[in-house]
């Protein structure tokens, strides 16, 4: 996926706008940051050979200075022994020399503006590859933040879960003890030994109330049937 499709759409485009409008900012900045770095080696690298292209431009240009001082002296040389027709061919050589020296300086003017565009370029993209990053630490930043947060929810949730759990495990505790108090209550009386023990209740009253009636009978005999 391609952002950009030259340097200029780099130097003129506003990240934090895109950034903004982007789905996946994270992911539009890391693509952002690795086209830009693509786009500065290739700068980078046109400027080395422009480099290289001045210095050598800057030795042929030193030469042709050089030789036009030569065929200074040799019109001079020839002028001193009588010979104007050498020295009309010395100056011509050097007017030949002269011409290509200023076209070589003209070079040399345009490829220095080149350089000073390629230096402006490069410090912008810089800048922008700075500003690119920026953003994407901050998108990172606030990733990790929201991620702390969630586990932090989440966390909470969990514990609020376990306490719950813990209530609930009390209270069945609290009724399991409850409910083995009063099977401990009821231990050693079986249905059979209740009858037994009804039984032996109701002959008590009955040798009770038979004593009585022996007792009022002994008190008043009238009334004895």
């Amino acid at each position: 996926m391609s952002i950009f499709s030259r340097l200029s759409d780099i130097l003129n485009a506003n990240i934090t706008a895109l950034l903004d409008k982007a789905e996946d900012p994270e992911k539009m900045a890391r693509l952002m940051l690795q086209e830009m770095e693509e786009t500065l080696v290739e700068v980078r690298s046109d400027a080395a050979g422009l480099i290289a292209d001045k210095k050598d431009i800057e030795r042929q240009l030193a030469n042709r200075l050089s030789n036009i001082e030569e065929w200074t002296a040799k019109a001079r040389l020839a002028l001193e022994h009588n010979r104007e027709d050498l020295a009309r061919h010395a100056l011509a050589e050097k007017q030949r020399l002269l011409s290509e020296s200023r076209e070589k300086e003209q070079y040399l003017a345009e490829m220095e503006q080149q350089l000073g565009r390629h230096d402006e370029d490069i410090q912008r993209l810089q800048n922008a590859m700075k500003e690119a990053r920026k953003r994407l630490e901050s998108l990172r930043l606030r990733r990790q933040v929201s991620q702390n947060r969630l586990k932090m929810r989440e966390s909470t949730r969990e514990k609020a879960r376990l306490r719950q759990e813990a209530r609930f495990e009390e209270m069945e505790r609290d009724l399991d003890a409850l409910d083995s108090q009063l099977e401990a209550q009821g231990l050693g009386t079986s249905e059979l030994e209740q009858e037994f023990q009804n039984l032996e209740m109701n002959s008590a009253v009955e040798q009770e109330l038979a004593s009585l009636k022996a007792s009022l009978s002994t008190e008043n005999p009238e009334k004895a049937v």
